[in-house]
């Protein structure tokens, strides 16, 4: 009987450890690298010759716990990319005409199920966001 108990104490002390340290070090979300597949899509009407201005966030390090880091690049159209986005951070896309295009934004996740659209009025700026959940 007191060797169960002797055992019993030692798991709680363990237990107990493993908790005090998985907080210490931002909690399993942070340990185990929660974090969303995420593609953006840009479309254009009528098809554009020049390339599209286009901002978008990702997270580099699925298994590190911070802001999205922010791309921005001249593209062709239609344009395309699958970022990772960490759990509880903002996915956005931002992408500027070179001519009077009308400009389609999407954010999909997993390349399926879409989180965030919109349209801009010919020659402006398109922009989605959405924020992945926890």
């Amino acid at each position: 009987m007191k060797t169960l108990a002797v055992v019993l104490g030692v798991l709680v002390v363990l237990g107990g450890g493993t908790v005090v340290l998985v907080n210490q070090f931002g909690g399993w979300n942070t340990l185990i690298g929660k974090a969303w597949a995420i593609t953006y899509e840009v479309t254009t009407q009528p098809a554009a010759a020049a390339p599209v201005q286009v901002e978008f966030t990702e997270n580099p390090d699925r298994n590190k716990k911070e802001s999205p880091h922010v791309i921005s690049k001249a593209a062709a159209a239609p344009f395309t990319s699958e970022v990772i986005i960490n759990a509880g951070e903002k996915a956005e896309i931002t992408a500027t005409p070179g001519g009077d295009q009308v400009l389609t934004c999407r954010i999909l996740l997993d390349g399926v199920k879409e989180l965030a659209s919109a349209t801009a009025a010919p020659g402006q700026k398109v922009s989605c966001t959405t924020v992945t959940s926890t």
